[in-house]
């Protein structure tokens, strides 16, 4: 689709298809929407598609006017017939790597309100342009053949779907679709400010559609192989990893590849980006006992390994309730209402292993890591070594969520210039 003709809804619907499945009717699909031209048409889009949308307005705060815009960002969209829930961020100050706090702050607001309203599936409209932009960027990074990958058209995020359903289809048409639809939007400055990466690489793709689709024929390339790549890796977790609810995973004596050990680590560790590409390829070809990115490598029984979180890493005990997620990893399930206790590392083993109990086959190390609830400075639970006083809380259950899985199982193929054309 290279002309600047609106998306055909039809067309629209047949690419749905291919990305589902999706939930009956009653069910709603959220749309995340900004107030720009992009996300507007995506929000027309769903609405021709579904009956079943809501639309999610994030209000960062950041400007003076973005309220102002947020509100009518929200009438707009209910003159489609859409309705609509306003999410107003707080906390997020300028200074360094806003950008980046703003999209994790974003994001964490959207995933909320899908849980809220019970939506199983986020769409977000990132264009073709987009996707353009991000591989010129990559490369200029050096990043990998994954990072080359770019943007996945569909990626399970915890409890809710993200799916990008616009990856094939140009700005252009976006603008037309809005314009046809006779709807207004918002233009946000930021998106022209050249002192960012990503105005800049839109300004230099502007007027060099060859260059752009050089860069989109390489994504869908990159694309095909790292599904390939996760296919193979997740044969490989099933056949040789155990992994304990705890917050760690055992590996034959070789560990495992560079790439699944770098996953791996930043699992466990609960970071949002790998550690460096160097220092795990030196520990996947030579394993030996280390520490890096917040987890631990600790050789153990018949040559076996265990990686599991680094102590010295761990997050500070936080107050208990309900729903508090600790160390980016765990979060707490639990019906009761807990004045005055804690959730944090359970620390030193002999201060809470029940006498008489036999000792547990893991290492101290391994379970001083383990999450527990604390109260007038004693251990009181340690649910997942099923441990609780009788002044416990018997409900109590800690749920190993890390911010990502070992495999993002994504899904990199997406309809691209009609149902049959994939973007994979």
């Amino acid at each position: 689709m290279l002309s600047a003709e609106a998306v055909n809804p039809s067309h629209f619907s047949a690419m749905m298809v291919a990305l589902g499945p999706w939930p009956g009717q009653g069910v709603p699909v959220a749309v995340a929407v900004s107030g720009g031209a992009d996300s507007m048409a995506l929000a027309i889009l769903a609405r021709q598609w579904r009956r079943d949308v809501v639309a999610l307005v994030v209000d960062h705060g950041l400007r003076a006017e973005s309220r102002s815009e947020a509100v009518q960002t929200l009438a707009r969209l209910s003159t489609l017939g859409i309705p609509g829930l306003l999410l107003s961020l707080t906390g997020l100050v300028r200074g360094p790597r806003m950008a980046e706090r703003a999209r994790r702050m974003r994001y964490q607001a959207l995933f909320a309100a899908c849980r809220e309203i019970g939506a199983l599936d986020l769409l977000v409209a990132h264009h073709a342009g987009d996707q353009a932009e991000t591989v010129m960027m990559r490369r200029r990074a050096a990043s990998g053949n994954d990072g080359l990958a770019a943007m996945a058209a569909e990626i399970p995020v915890t409890d809710v779907r993200l799916v990008r359903p616009l990856l094939g289809i140009p700005k252009s048409a976006l603008y037309a679709t809005v314009r046809a639809a006779g709807v207004a939007w918002v233009e946000d400055p930021s998106n022209h400010d050249l002192r960012t990466e990503r105005a800049r690489a839109r300004q230099a793709l502007a007027h060099d559609g060859v260059h752009a689709a050089q860069l989109l024929a390489g994504a869908r390339h990159a694309g095909a192989g790292r599904m390939a790549r996760d296919a193979a890796d997740a044969r490989w977790l099933a056949a040789h990893a155990r992994f304990h609810c705890g917050g760690w995973v055992v590996l034959p004596a070789g560990l495992a590849s560079a790439r699944l050990l770098s996953a791996l680590i930043g699992v466990i560790g609960g970071r949002d980006y790998p550690p460096g590409r160097e220092a795990v390829e030196r520990l996947a070809h030579t394993p030996r006992p280390a520490t890096l990115a917040g987890a631990a490598i600790i050789p153990w029984r018949d040559g076996q390994w265990i990686i599991a979180r680094e102590e010295s890493a761990l997050a500070p005990p936080i107050p208990a309730r309900a729903g508090i997620i600790w160390d980016r990893r765990f979060v707490l399930r639990t019906h009761a209402v807990m004045p005055g206790w804690t959730m944090g590392a359970a620390g030193a083993v002999a201060s809470w292993w029940p006498a008489g109990r036999s000792r547990s086959i893991w290492p101290a190390r391994v379970l001083r890591t383990l999450p527990a609830l604390w109260h007038d400075g004693r251990v009181m639970a340690v649910p997942h070594m099923g441990l609780c006083t009788q002044d416990c809380v018997a409900d109590a259950v800690f749920v190993n969520q890390p911010p990502h899985p070992v495999l993002p199982g994504a899904m990199f193929c997406a309809p691209d210039d009609g149902p049959s054309d994939p973007l994979s």
